[in-house]
């Protein structure tokens, strides 16, 4: 934070060389405040984009039509921005345009919450104009102005305000709580993709559950049928997961499929469907070899962790570990077999027969019937083969 702190401030005291006001803003003043890292370090100035590139040797154009260039000082970058005014926004996400303003309030009123809307000059002096510092000091959530105006223009500050609940622990004002709740449908308009980010996040910080719970007071299962069983199961657990943990629990209850509109990338489809599949497999049974072989050890224990909400009673760990390091093989390639020995056995050119042979024997060298050794395994191979061909 210092480190950044004090580069910030050669940034704006470059500006103020020049004439301009700088302050930095947003969530590094609002962390600087709570004394936790920050990941982004913002300035707000009344100088326009082409006079901050004028200025800085070192600029890229990461967002110009909205008025944010990017100033780097020591490979660091500080996303510069001037003071705007949002115009219409558009599909309840993004404004149409913005208009570059000369005032401070004009642009921190634009912005999503309170704790969010506060400034910082480069002698640490806050500039608060809508009460933020108090609400950090109370650990509250608050929207500026009229929340059902800030929900409408930007839907994704609802998955924000859970955001900052799962990062900070705070709680969310009653208005602003129930403006969340009136306009939670907005959610469905905005790209998957962002949805997906948010909910990433908000599952990968350590007060995620006290962010379930606002989902379940917001109604988010009611806009979004995929999650109907698994927020109260989550919520009556002891245990975190991940959102791919989450997403897969859900689905396993709900014996769904993954509905068009959510957009995994394909690594996260897989994953989740491997938790599905193993949550399928073994429901009312233990962990076995051939699970642990085609689905890895790391993937397993993940797979465990999801069935530990379902029931805390039914933790596999131990088992897992275990029945791991006894697999007898751990890739295929491991096998004291391959296809072209196959194809030596018997004058055969048929690739799905040569298929399930090695898939036959796979199995059984993993689950222990058969010993991992060449004369063993081609002989068990030339039995399949009459048999298949039979």
């Amino acid at each position: 934070m210092d480190k950044f702190f004090s580069l910030g401030k050669i940034i704006i005291k470059k500006l103020h060389e020049f004439g301009y006001e700088a302050y930095f803003v947003g969530g590094f003043v609002r962390d600087y405040l709570l004394g936790v890292e920050s990941k982004d370090v913002d300035i707000t100035t009344n100088a326009l984009p082409e006079e901050v590139e004028k200025i800085f040797d070192n600029t890229r154009a990461t967002g110009k039509k909205y008025g944010t260039i990017t100033v780097f000082i020591e490979d660091f970058g500080f996303e510069v921005t001037t003071y705007r005014i949002d115009k219409l926004y558009l599909n309840h996400r993004k404004p149409e345009s913005v208009v570059f303003s000369h005032k401070l309030k004009e642009d921190l009123s634009r912005r999503d919450f309170t704790i969010n809307a506060l400034a910082m000059n480069d002698k640490a002096e806050v500039i608060d104009l809508f009460n933020g510092q108090d609400d950090l000091k109370k650990g509250i959530i608050k929207a500026i102005g009229n929340a059902d105006e800030r929900f409408r223009e930007d839907a994704l500050r609802i998955l924000r305000a859970l955001r900052f609940v799962s990062r900070l622990n705070f709680t969310i004002e009653e208005n602003t709580l129930q403006s969340m709740r009136n306009n939670l449908e907005l959610l469905k308009k905005l790209a998957n993709e962002r949805i997906l980010s948010e909910l990433e996040e908000i599952f990968s910080s350590p007060y995620n559950k006290s962010a379930v719970s606002y989902m379940e007071i917001i109604g988010f299962k009611e806009v979004f049928d995929e999650f109907a069983s698994g927020i109260q199961v989550y919520l009556d657990s002891e245990y975190s997961l991940d959102f791919s943990q989450f997403f897969a629990m859900n689905l396993f209850l709900l014996k769904k499929e993954i509905p068009e509109f959510w957009k995994f990338s394909n690594k996260d489809k897989l994953l989740i469907y491997k938790y599905v599949h193993i949550l399928n497999t073994i429901k009312n049974t233990r962990f076995n070899p051939l699970i642990l072989y085609k689905c890895g050890l790391n993937v397993s224990l993940q797979a465990n962790e999801i069935l530990r909400v379902l029931n805390k009673d039914n933790d596999q760990k131990e088992l897992i570990i275990k029945l791991f390091n006894e697999l007898p093989i751990k890739k295929r390639e491991e096998l004291a077999i391959n296809g072209h020995d196959i194809l030596g056995l018997q004058d055969i050119n048929n690739e799905e027969i040569i298929g399930k042979v090695i898939d036959e024997i796979e199995s059984q060298v993993v689950l222990g019937h058969l010993k991992n050794e060449t004369t063993i395994l081609k002989e068990y191979a030339k039995q399949l083969l009459e048999r298949l061909d039979g």
